[in-house]
């Protein structure tokens, strides 16, 4: 089973620098903050239409697809995805220096090739984020051809994010199914009838994912796509996002196939990369590990 075993590194360079302070000035005086402003950091619950029925979370098809870590693991991948959603948390908060905008809500999760824990890091970190109880989390399956998640949820088939791209009328908000976890919902791959269609034009993925930007403002979108090098619909969906999470696997992913990946990424963007299926082979780092878990006890 895959474990995560390595924060994020972001690209800084697409992070605005503070400005230069004047040699030997004091540091400013820190002032409390009111109350009032504090509960305003707290956005509203998005308003989900409420007809929809639950997807099904259940813990044996999510291990069986590979989604869920066994119970052993599961204190040391809470830890884990706590660190990777401070980073994506923050960063989208933050300005490109280039730009000057926002980076947004809209994180996607690719890798260079299959296998690689993508689909598995997508959701662990959507349950993470969602778990914090103060910001609504949409999860996007956009994998139509594996569409790991939808299946792993029971939401093989209902419809989703095909029918919003070959329907530009549609609201996102209709197909976004609850979940079990409070704040979570999903957006399945949906029906393959429309899959077949060339729905990742540039007007038609734009004119969505602005329209989820515009509504997940304050909240956290993570979107499950292909691997970027086997798949064109992956680098739309780049194109729209405020932030790309490329997962490695040890021992498996090419260097120079990750490079490739890297390449095929929007350079505006911040990337971060995350490395899956660590195993410590060197002595030191098993040390490390037996002190973390004696630390848990």
């Amino acid at each position: 089973m895959s474990i995560v075993e390595s924060t994020l590194q972001r690209l800084k360079a697409a992070r605005g620098a503070e400005p230069d302070k004047a040699p030997g000035a004091a540091p400013a005086p820190v002032e409390p903050v009111p109350i009032a402003r504090v509960r305003a950091r707290i956005p509203a619950p998005v308003r989900w239409p409420a007809q929809l029925p639950a997807a099904d979370f259940d813990p044996a098809r999510l291990q069986a697809a590979g989604l869920a870590a066994p119970e052993r693991f599961t204190s040391r991948l809470r830890d884990d995805f706590r660190a990777i959603r401070r980073e994506v948390v923050a960063a989208s908060e933050e300005r490109l220096a280039a730009t000057g905008q926002t980076v947004g809500p809209i994180a996607v999760v690719t890798s260079s090739a299959p296998g690689e824990g993508k689909s598995y890091t997508a959701l662990n970190l959507a349950l993470s984020i969602a778990g914090q109880s103060i910001q609504d989390v949409l999860i996007i399956d956009a994998d139509l051809v594996k569409r790991t998640i939808s299946e792993a949820c029971n939401l093989g088939e209902r419809p989703g994010l095909t029918e919003l791209l070959a329907h530009p009328t549609a609201s996102f908000l209709d197909y976004a199914y609850p979940t079990p976890v409070p704040r979570l919902r999903v957006l399945p791959a949906g029906s393959r009838a429309h899959a077949a269609r060339d729905l990742f034009a540039p007007a038609r993925v734009e004119s969505l994912f602005e329209a989820i930007r515009a509504a997940m403002a304050e909240h956290i979108v993570i979107v499950d796509t292909p691997p970027i090098l086997i798949s064109s619909d992956t680098a739309a969906l780049t194109d729209v996002a405020g932030q790309v999470l490329l997962v490695v696997r040890a021992g498996k992913s090419l260097h120079d196939a990750v490079r490739d990946a890297v390449g095929h990424i929007r350079k505006t963007l911040p990337v971060g990369v995350i490395l899956n299926d660590w195993s410590p082979l060197l002595p030191s780092e098993k040390k490390t590990y037996t002190s973390y878990d004696q630390y848990a006890r």
